[in-house]
C-alpha cells in the first residue's frame, strides 16, 4: 500500500482567501483527493470547514450565513454608520478605511481604540465554525497560529476545531489572542502565511498550495503621509516573508483576483471564478508534478523526500 501523502496549504487573505473555495470546486471535479489540509487564517477557517463538511457547496453555505447574520449585519450596519470623513478614495489608507467599513464584522475595532470582544469574536465563530474535535474531521487538518510571547509558529492539529481556527484567525490588535496549552496565539499569517513547510512537517509529499494574498505590485505604490509610509514596509515585510515561506510547495497556485482589498467580502463569487480559472491552468502541471514527487519519494517510503532548505522553526501542538 502507497504511503504518498498530498496535502492542501491554504493562504490568509481574508475575503481575497475565499478564492480558496473555487480551487477546491475544480479539486472536488475532478475527484482529487488530498491527505492533509493545512491553513493559515482565513485559509484555515476554509481548510477547516471543508475537512468538516467534505463539500464546497455546503463550506460557501456556511459562509453566507454568517455574512447575512444578524450579528454580522448590526457590526457591520454600525460601522457604516459612523460619522467618519474622507478626504479622497484613493491612496492605501483611505482606500482601506473604506473598503474596511463595506461589510467585515471587525470593522469597529478599527474606528475605536477598543478590541472586538471576547463575547463577539466567539459569538460570530459559534455561527461559522463547529464544535468538534480536529481529530474527529474528515480530513486531516491543521491550523497555524503565531506565539504572541515567543514569536513561534504553532500548528495546531488536536483537540478544538473552533479554538484553533480562532487562534489562527485572531488578528493582532483586533481580535483577542486565544489562550491555547498556557500560550497565547494570534493569527498565523505574522509567522507563515502560506503553510507549506507545517504540511511537509506533518507527513506530505506533495504539497498543492494557494496564495491569496498581495504582492508588492498590489499595494499602494506612492506613500503619501508618515504612516502610510510604515504601513507599506510592513506589508512588503510580510510579502518577503510569504515568499518565502511558499517556495517548498511543489505547485503554486495564485489566483488573479484583481483589485479586491482583503476586507471586501461582497466578491464571493468574483473570487470563486478566479479561484477555478487558476486550478485549471496549474491542473496540467499538478498532475505531472504529483507523478514525479512519488517516483522521488518511492511512493512515500523516503518522508518527506526533500532537503533541508525548506525547513524553519516551527512547533506541533
Amino acid at each position: 500500500m502507497s504511503r504518498f501523502k498530498s496535502a492542501l496549504a491554504l493562504s490568509g487573505g481574508s475575503a481575497r482567501a475565499l478564492s480558496h473555495l473555487g480551487v477546491i470546486q475544480e479539486i472536488e471535479r475532478r475527484n482529487m483527493k488530498f491527505d492533509l489540509i493545512v491553513g493559515t487564517s482565513m485559509g484555515a477557517v476554509i481548510g477547516g470547514l471543508y475537512a468538516f463538511f467534505g463539500d464546497s457547496a455546503k463550506v460557501i453555505e456556511r459562509l453566507k450565513n454568517l455574512f447575512e447574520s444578524e450579528l454580522f449585519l448590526k457590526t457591520a450596519f454600525n460601522a457604516v454608520d459612523e460619522d467618519f470623513v474622507f478626504a479622497s478614495p484613493d491612496g492605501f489608507f483611505n482606500r482601506f478605511m473604506w473598503l474596511f467599513k463595506q461589510g467585515v464584522f471587525y470593522t469597529r475595532t478599527m474606528l475605536h481604540t477598543e478590541m472586538v470582544a471576547d463575547e463577539l469574536y466567539d459569538g460570530l465563530l459559534s455561527i461559522l465554525i463547529p464544535d468538534v474535535l480536529i481529530e474527529d474531521l474528515r480530513v486531516p487538518f491543521a491550523s497555524v497560529a503565531m506565539d504572541l510571547q515567543t514569536g513561534e509558529e504553532i500548528v495546531l492539529t488536536r483537540r478544538s476545531l473552533r479554538r484553533a481556527i480562532a487562534a489562527s484567525s485572531s488578528i493582532p490588535g483586533m481580535f483577542p489572542a486565544i489562550r491555547i496549552n498556557g500560550r497565547m496565539l494570534v493569527d498565523g499569517g505574522w509567522a507563515d502565511n502560506v503553510p507549506v513547510a507545517p504540511a511537509i512537517a506533518l507527513g506530505a509529499h506533495f504539497v498543492l498550495a494557494v496564495d491569496a494574498t498581495h504582492d508588492i505590485e498590489g499595494i499602494a505604490i506612492h506613500p503619501k503621509s508618515a504612516l502610510t509610509v510604515l504601513l507599506r514596509c510592513h506589508e512588503i515585510t510580510g510579502i518577503l516573508l510569504t515568499r518565502h515561506r511558499k517556495s517548498a510547495a511543489d505547485v503554486l497556485i495564485v489566483p488573479e483576483i484583481g483589485d479586491i482589498f482583503w476586507a471586501d467580502f461582497k466578491s464571493l463569487d468574483h473570487c470563486l471564478a478566479a479561484g477555478r480559472k487558476a486550478f485549471e491552468e496549474k491542473a496540467s502541471a499538478i498532475s505531472k508534478q504529483v507523478l514525479l514527487r512519488r517516483f522521488r519519494t518511492l511512493r512515500g517510503a523516503i518522508h518527506p523526500g526533500r532537503t533541508g532548505k525548506w525547513k524553519h522553526p516551527l512547533v506541533i501542538a
